[in-house]
């Protein structure tokens, strides 16, 4: 617990048994000075405070301290950006996905990426092939647990499962041998 505290160093300074706060505003409590007084500390790191932690009272009488979880605020922007893997909508269909699928189930299986929850006659207008045959790429595809099926009224309506995306987001850098 000691190195967790210190870790925290400089916006709060762990001079046991005192958890001091430099430049601490209180938001909600009127005094700078706050008392566990045996009462439960619990640590919340978050990206949407400030540069000075805040206090707060928490359930069961815990005292809660939301602190910056970054020490440098501009590096949250980083949490949100896209995957340096990730595929962009209309990427060419990479190498070795045609290689593992075959390219015309590669097509379909990036259509579908690309235009989440397209019907069939979408999915084979995009991937240029026939609905027949988009309609059984697109059942080979969920058989594996790539994409999945929904259906609203009449239309049947593709989209990707977390696997199928796990899967297009990998670069393809595995070692040999694996």
């Amino acid at each position: 617990m000691t190195a967790l505290l210190e870790s925290l160093c400089p916006m709060a300074v762990w001079n046991p048994p005192v958890l001091e706060i430099p430049d601490y505003r209180p938001l909600v409590h009127p005094a700078t000075d706050f008392h566990l007084a045996g009462r439960p500390l619990v640590l919340a790191p978050s990206v949407f405070c400030g540069p000075v932690p805040q206090l707060f009272a928490g359930q069961a009488g815990a005292v809660v301290m939301v602190y910056p979880a970054l020490s440098n605020p501009v590096d949250a922007v980083g949490l949100w950006d896209l995957s340096a893997n990730a595929r962009r909508v209309d990427a060419p269909v990479p190498p070795a996905l045609a290689a593992l699928l075959g390219r015309t189930r590669a097509v379909v299986l990036c259509v579908i990426a690309d235009h989440p929850a397209c019907t069939t006659t979408q999915l084979a207008q995009r991937a240029g092939i026939s609905p027949a045959s988009a309609s059984e790429h697109a059942t080979t595809l969920r058989s594996a647990g790539l994409t999945a099926l929904t259906r609203e009224r009449k239309a049947a309506l593709h989209t990707l499962t977390h696997l199928g995306l796990a899967l297009l987001n990998t670069n393809g850098l595995a070692p040999a041998g694996t």
